[in-house]
Order: structure tokens, then C-alpha cells, then sequence
């Protein structure tokens, strides 16, 4: 953080948590040249997996069969397969691989597209401060770069206070808003998106900056009917359109509003201000969204029955196919996932040149 200090909280309840940001260019431009002058990879572009398939005993994958838009067709033939196309498209390409497994590959438990998670995103409460000094003192908390990373600092729950109060992970980060003294207009905005920077007090006629808008996001638990399944709808290329149904629960909801009745104590524990909670109660708000970061759809757990994946990310039951990415996340913590998805991805790596020896590579 450098000169840029954090909020003094009691670190047994609350917490500053610091996010790195990456550029996402590094993934499609930084290693292109290494990758095309690569001797022992070949890349088709604008070419669609659309079937996985099997032997007669759906035990080992024989070849993918790929369409093209333009109608072009092939199969690619290997020793070993990995799937890495995302928590959606990963099951659905299961799910329609049906030709021996009538309910798709890997589902003889019914798990594929089971426990979709995503992390909850809400723009909720107002972080009221005691004085100006405290908008030149929470840098920290606003995007800022050291030595060419960007960071960001976050308010979050010490371990302690999670497991007494069995909370799921969660994490806020605080913006400086033109908006009011919540206390003067009592139950006006009600958590609806926009209300904090609508309802605003004229200063002289000056709009003024008086408060911190919220940006939660926290972890959402496993749920099974939280899931990915099939339509009856076609695409292009005559297959089955996914059908989401995300489901949130007053479980997942509770530990936002908690968590914000928490750090309003330590805030004003601290002589820092106080925090106006918008939340009545544990439903799910209407414009609560989700960060793009796709979980959870073939599970990893060492038992058949409750995983799709096994501890090296082998489906169950069938020999030579992996999955690579957020769909083999078990939970899904709160923070972004690019970090651990990179480090699953270059575990599998390691597994998969030392399995080669059992396939004669």
C-alpha cells in the first residue's frame, strides 16, 4: 500500500483485503507468436465441439466431432481430452454427448450442470464518514497502481467472525458518491439501483460528495438446484441452447446484510462514520447480479456420487477425459477466479505429462 494506509478497523472482525488486477491481453496476445510457432500445437479457430464421443461403453473418449459455421465438419482423434470451454458450454457439451449415456457424459448422478455459482454482486448501503478528512485517507480503497499492478483495497471478515457467525466469504468495496444523510430521508431508496446517487442534498447549490456507495460481492453456497440443464431450443448449428437457473438463497443474502451490520459497528467503534443499511430483510434483491465468473457445473469431489471430476479433474468413469476450468470448483470463495483457474489449469498440465506414459506418449 505504500503511503496509502488502511482503514483502522479491529483486524478481529474486519479486515482491508487487496485485489491485483491483471490485464487480460496477456491470455490472447502476449504468448500468440510462442503458441503458433509451437511445433506441438495446432489451434483451428471458428471450428465448434459438438459432440464428445465414446465407445460402446461410454468408458474411454474415441474423438470430438467439430462443425463449422460454413458447414465444414471433422472429428479430432487423441489419446487424451480436455475440455476447457467454461462452467456452460462444459455441460452442455456433456449433456448432449447422449449418444451411449442417454443422460449425457458424465451424469450418471445426475450432477452435470448441478451447483451453477456465481458471485453475487449488489450496490447496496451508503457509508455515512465522520468528517472530510476521511475522503483523502481511503485511497487504499480506490483503483491505484503499484509497481505497474493495479490494486484495489476492500473491507472484508476476519475468519473468526465468519465461523462464529456462519457467514460465507465476502468482500465491498467502497466509491465516493454525491448522496445524502440517509437518516434524513428514512426508507426513501430501499435498495433500488440509482436511489443513492438520485437522492442528493444541495449544498449552496452545489452538489456535495458526502458519502461511500457499496459494492458487495460474496460467495455464493453449493446449491443443486442452482443449475445448468438443456432447452428445446436450436442453435445454428441445430444443438441444444443451454437454459440457466440461477438461484440465489435468504443463506447467500444473509451474509450480505450481516456483514454490513458488522462493519457499521466496527466503522463507529472506530470514530470513522457509519453505515446506512439498505437491506431489510434476506430476500434477493431484483437488480443484484451476478461478475461473470461462471462455477461449479462439474464439481470435483473424490466420490462418484456427489462429483463429476475427481481430484485431478478426471471425469468419473471415463479414462482419457479432463476438464480445465471453474466448472470443477467445489465452492467458489468471493474472489475472482482467473487466478485459481490458471493455477488448476498448470496442475493438470503437470498430471497429464505423466499420464501420457500409461497411453504410450
Amino acid at each position: 500500500p505504500g503511503t496509502r494506509p488502511s482503514l483502522p478497523l479491529n483486524p478481529g472482525r474486519v479486515k482491508t483485503t487487496i485485489f491485483q488486477f491483471v490485464r487480460r491481453e496477456v491470455f490472447f496476445q502476449q504468448h500468440r507468436t510462442e503458441i503458433e510457432g509451437a511445433e506441438n500445437i495446432m489451434t483451428i479457430l471458428h471450428a465448434n465441439a459438438v459432440e464428445v464421443e465414446t465407445n460402446d461403453t461410454a468408458q474411454k473418449v474415441s474423438g470430438v466431432k467439430a462443425v463449422c459455421l460454413n458447414g465444414g465438419r471433422f472429428h479430432v482423434k487423441a489419446k487424451l481430452f480436455v475440455l476447457a470451454t467454461g462452467a456452460i458450454e462444459i455441460p452442455r457439451l456433456l449433456l448432449t454427448s447422449n449418444r451411449v449415456c442417454k443422460a449425457g457424459l458424465g451424469n450418471q448422478h445426475d450432477l452435470v450442470g448441478r451447483f451453477f455459482m456465481e458471485h453475487p454482486h449488489l450496490w447496496s448501503g451508503i457509508f455515512i464518514p465522520s468528517g472530510d478528512r476521511l475522503f483523502r485517507s481511503t485511497g487504499l480503497y480506490r483503483v491505484h497502481t503499484v509497481k505497474n499492478v493495479p490494486i484495489m483495497g476492500k473491507l472484508t471478515l476476519s475468519e473468526s467472525v465468519l465461523r462464529s457467525e456462519r457467514l460465507l466469504n465476502y468482500a465491498v468495496s467502497i466509491h465516493p458518491r454525491l448522496c445524502p444523510d440517509p437518516a434524513d430521508h428514512a426508507g426513501a431508496s430501499q435498495g433500488m439501483p440509482g436511489m443513492t446517487e438520485k437522492i442528493l442534498r444541495h449544498v449552496k447549490g452545489v452538489r456535495k460528495i458526502e458519502g461511500f456507495a457499496l459494492n458487495h460481492m460474496s460467495e455464493q453456497a453449493p446449491n443443486p438446484d442452482s443449475r445448468i440443464m438443456l432447452s428445446n431450443e436450436t442453435d445454428a448449428l441445430g444443438q441444444r441452447r443451454i437454459k440457466l437457473d440461477w438461484r440465489l438463497t435468504a443463506s447467500d443474502m444473509r451474509t450480505i446484510r450481516r456483514a454490513q451490520q458488522i462493519i457499521d459497528e466496527e466503522l463507529q467503534l472506530a470514530g470513522l462514520g457509519r453505515l446506512h443499511v439498505e437491506m431489510r430483510d434476506d430476500s434477493v434483491p431484483q437488480h443484484i447480479t451476478g461478475g461473470w465468473h461462471h462455477m461449479g457445473t462439474t464439481r470435483m469431489h473424490s466420490d462418484p456420487a456427489k462429483g463429476v471430476v475427481d481430484g485431478q479433474c478426471r471425469v468419473h468413469g471415463i479414462a482419457n477425459l479432463f476438464i480445465a476450468g471453474p466448472s470443477v470448483f467445489p465452492t467458489c470463495g468471493y474472489a475472482n477466479p482467473v487466478l485459481t483457474i490458471v493455477a488448476l489449469a498448470a496442475r493438470l498440465g503437470d498430471h497429464l505429462k505423466k499420464y501420457m506414459v500409461s497411453f504410450g506418449g
